[in-house]
C-alpha cells in the first residue's frame, strides 16, 4: 500500500512540475467575437497541464478544439479561450435555422454546428423540455474576425467556411504542400474556426501585413489571380478575332499501341477483330468531338485540336502534362478516368485551364478545383432535380419503399431533406405528404396502407437490388391494377434489363427515371447529326458519340464567345443535342457541376419521352 502510495505521489508531483513549466501564450485571435489564446503545444506538455495554466477546463479546450479529438503532440495549435473576454465592438450576432428531425438529440445538433447547449437554450428556451420532431431552432453562428499576428515565428489564420487548401494557397501565396506540413490535422478537411499557421519565411512580407488580404471575397480570390495573366480579358470587355486561334487538347485513352496489334492479328484471323477495352466507345466519342470541330471550323472560327493518348498509364498521362505545349492549351477535354483526372486537374488549376471532366458524377476535386468542369451531375445533384419534380405534383402523396440497407436509407433522408427545401423554397407547391416504408417490416401490404385513394401515389424505390425490386414491382402491379390506384412510379434505367420486370407493369405505373441525357430521334438537329456521322464513319452513333459532339461544342462555343477565362463570365443555359447545360460552382474557389438533367417515362407505345 506504501509503495502505490509512493508512486501515486510521484505522478502528482510530476504533473504539479509539469503544470508550472507550461508558459501561457502572449498570442490572441478574434473568432466569432471572441477572444482567445493561441497556445502551441510544447514537447511533454499535456491538456490537463495546458487548461491549468490558463485556468480553463479540458473539456473547454476540447470544445473549441474539435478537430483534434482530443489528441495533441508538439507543434499542435490550441484555441483556449481568455476568461471574461467580451465580444468585439460592432458585432452582430448571427444564425443559422435548423428544423428538427426525427430521434434527433440535443447533443448531436451541437455536435453538427459547434455550439453547447446553453448557446441553444439562450436562444430556443422551449428545449429546455426535450426536442420535438418539426420544432425550428435558431442557432448562433457569428463571423470570424481577425487573427492578431504577434509571433515572430508564424503568420495566423482563422479558417473561414467553404475554405480549402486550394484558396489559402493562393491567399497567402504559398504551396499547398506547406500548408500541410506545418498543419497536418488539415489533411481531412478545414473546419470553420481552425487556426492555421505559416513560417513567415515562406509568406511574402506584402502578403503577411496587407490588412486587406483578409477582407478580400472569396469568389474574387481565384478571378484576381487570373487578372494578373497578360492574356486575361474582362468579360465585358471580350471579342472575337477572326484571327484568333483557340487551340483544345483532348486527352483520352485511345490505347494507340495496343489497337495497332490487334489490327496485326486481325490480318492473320480475321475473326479475332476486337478492339482493346473501351476503345470501340473512346473512338466514338472522339469522333462525335471531331464533328464538333469541323462545325465550328465550317462557321469561320479557328480551333486546333491537339488529340494525346493517355492510355490510362500515370507515366503516359505526367508525360503529356509535362509537354510545353500543354501550357498554350486554351481548354483541356479529358481525360477519362480518375487518377488521370488527378493530375490533369492540377495542371489546370497552376496554369489556370478549363479542364472538362466528361463521365465522372462524383469528384472530390471539385471544391477546390476552380477551373475544372464535371459534365455529369452527381448523385445528391440528381436528388435535388428529381425532388424539384416532384414538388411540382398536384396533391402527391410521396412513398419511399426501401429494404433497410443503410445506403438506401441514406437515400431515402436526402430525398426528405430536398423535397422539405423544395417545398418550402415555393409557396406555391401544393400540399405534399411524404412516407416512408421500410418491407422488412410488414412488406407489401405497409405499403398499401400508405396509399391514398384519391392522390398521385409517388413510389419511390433507391435500391440496386434487382431481387427486392422486383419482387415489389410485380406486387405492386397487381395492387394498383385492383384498387385503381394513381401512381407514378419512380427508379432507376437499369430497370428495363431485369428480365423477370413485364415492361407492361413499368407502363402501368407510369414508370419514370432520371437520367443525364435523352436522344430525341425526332428531332431535326439529332437527324442532321446521325446523317454526318453516318457519311462521315461509315457507322451508327451511339451515346458517345453524342456525348463527345455535345462537350467540345459546348465549350468550344463559349470559348468564341467569351475567351480563354470564360469561366469568370456568366453565361445563358443552353441544351445540346443530348444533354441540357446549367454549370454552377459548387464553393466560392471551386468548379463546376452541371446541374441539370432530365425525367423520362414510357409513352403509351412503349417509347420513352420526356415527362413535363
Amino acid at each position: 500500500m506504501k509503495k502505490l502510495f509512493i508512486i501515486l505521489l510521484a505522478m502528482a508531483c510530476c504533473g504539479m512540475v509539469q503544470a508550472q513549466q507550461v508558459k501561457k501564450s502572449d498570442i490572441f485571435v478574434q473568432i466569432f467575437g471572441t477572444k482567445y489564446y493561441l497556445h502551441t503545444v510544447k514537447e511533454g506538455e499535456t491538456l490537463e497541464a495546458i487548461a491549468r495554466a490558463y485556468g480553463v477546463t479540458v473539456q473547454e479546450i476540447n470544445m473549441e478544439n474539435k478537430a483534434l479529438a482530443g489528441k495533441i503532440s508538439a507543434g499542435t495549435s490550441l484555441k483556449i479561450p481568455v476568461i471574461g473576454s467580451n465580444q468585439t465592438p460592432g458585432y452582430t450576432q448571427q444564425f443559422v435555422y435548423h428544423t428538427v428531425e426525427k430521434k434527433q438529440t440535443l447533443y448531436s445538433i451541437c455536435k453538427q454546428y459547434g455550439v453547447s447547449q446553453e448557446d441553444i437554450f439562450q436562444y430556443n428556451p422551449d428545449t429546455k423540455n426535450g426536442l420535438k420532431t418539426g420544432t425550428v431552432l435558431k442557432i448562433p453562428k457569428g463571423n470570424p474576425g481577425k487573427p492578431d499576428r504577434q509571433d515572430a515565428e508564424f503568420v495566423y489564420h482563422t479558417a473561414r467556411q467553404n475554405e480549402t487548401l486550394y484558396s489559402l494557397s493562393e491567399r497567402y501565396n504559398v504551396n499547398i504542400e506547406d500548408i500541410v506540413k506545418y498543419n497536418p490535422n488539415l489533411k481531412n478537411g478545414i473546419p470553420q474556426g481552425t487556426i492555421i499557421r505559416f513560417p513567415r519565411n515562406i509568406v511574402p512580407e506584402d502578403v503577411t501585413y496587407n490588412p486587406e488580404a483578409e477582407q478580400v471575397a472569396e469568389n474574387n480570390i481565384v478571378k484576381d489571380r487570373a487578372m494578373r495573366k497578360s492574356d486575361y480579358v474582362p468579360c465585358d470587355g471580350y471579342r472575337y478575332d477572326k484571327n484568333t486561334t483557340f487551340n483544345v487538347a483532348l486527352l483520352l485513352p485511345l490505347y494507340l499501341n495496343n489497337n495497332t496489334l490487334q489490327v496485326e492479328k486481325v490480318k492473320a484471323d480475321p475473326e479475332k477483330e476486337q478492339l482493346y477495352k473501351n476503345s470501340e466507345r473512346i473512338l466514338e466519342f472522339y469522333e462525335g468531338v471531331l464533328l464538333a470541330v469541323k462545325e465550328m471550323q465550317q462557321k469561320g472560327k479557328n480551333v486546333n485540336l491537339h488529340v494525346y493518348d493517355t492510355e490510362n498509364n500515370f507515366a503516359t498521362t505526367d508525360r503529356i502534362l509535362s509537354n510545353p505545349e500543354l501550357k498554350n492549351m486554351d481548354l483541356i477535354i479529358g481525360p477519362l478516368y480518375t487518377d488521370n483526372v488527378v493530375r490533369a486537374a492540377r495542371f489546370s488549376t497552376e496554369n489556370q485551364i478549363a479542364l472538362v471532366s466528361p463521365f465522372a458524377q462524383k469528384n472530390d476535386l471539385l471544391p477546390s478545383n476552380p477551373y475544372l468542369y464535371q459534365f455529369s451531375p452527381s448523385t445528391a445533384t440528381s436528388i435535388a432535380q428529381t425532388a424539384d419534380y416532384f414538388a411540382e405534383l398536384s396533391n402527391a402523396t410521396v412513398i419511399v419503399v426501401h429494404n433497410g440497407s443503410a445506403a438506401e436509407v441514406d437515400m431515402t433522408k436526402l430525398y426528405r431533406n430536398n423535397l422539405t427545401r423544395s417545398y418550402f423554397s415555393d409557396k406555391n407547391v401544393p400540399d405534399m405528404i411524404f412516407k416512408e416504408i421500410n418491407c422488412k417490416s410488414g412488406g407489401i401490404a405497409r405499403v398499401q396502407e400508405a396509399m391514398s385513394a384519391t392522390n398521385t401515389n409517388v413510389l419511390l424505390i433507391p435500391s440496386n437490388d434487382e431481387v427486392f425490386i422486383t419482387n415489389v414491382v410485380n406486387q405492386l402491379a397487381t395492387v394498383v391494377k385492383t384498387n385503381k390506384y394513381k401512381v407514378v412510379l419512380f427508379g432507376s434505367q437499369s430497370w428495363e434489363k431485369y428480365i423477370n420486370i413485364d415492361v407492361e407493369f413499368l407502363q402501368s405505373m407510369n414508370f419514370c427515371y432520371r437520367s443525364n441525357s435523352f436522344t430525341d430521334y425526332n428531332n431535326t438537329a439529332v437527324k442532321l447529326f446521325v446523317s454526318e456521322f453516318r457519311d462521315r464513319f461509315n457507322t451508327e452513333p451511339g451515346i458517345y458519340g453524342f456525348s463527345g459532339y455535345d462537350i467540345a461544342k459546348c465549350f468550344i462555343t463559349k470559348l468564341y464567345k467569351h475567351g480563354k477565362y470564360f469561366c469568370f463570365c456568366d453565361d445563358d443555359n443552353e441544351q445540346g443535342l443530348i444533354y441540357k447545360f446549367d454549370f454552377k460552382r459548387v464553393s466560392p474557389v471551386g468548379g463546376f457541376e452541371n446541374q441539370s438533367t432530365f425525367v423520362l417515362r414510357y409513352g403509351k407505345d412503349f417509347s420513352v419521352e420526356e415527362a413535363k
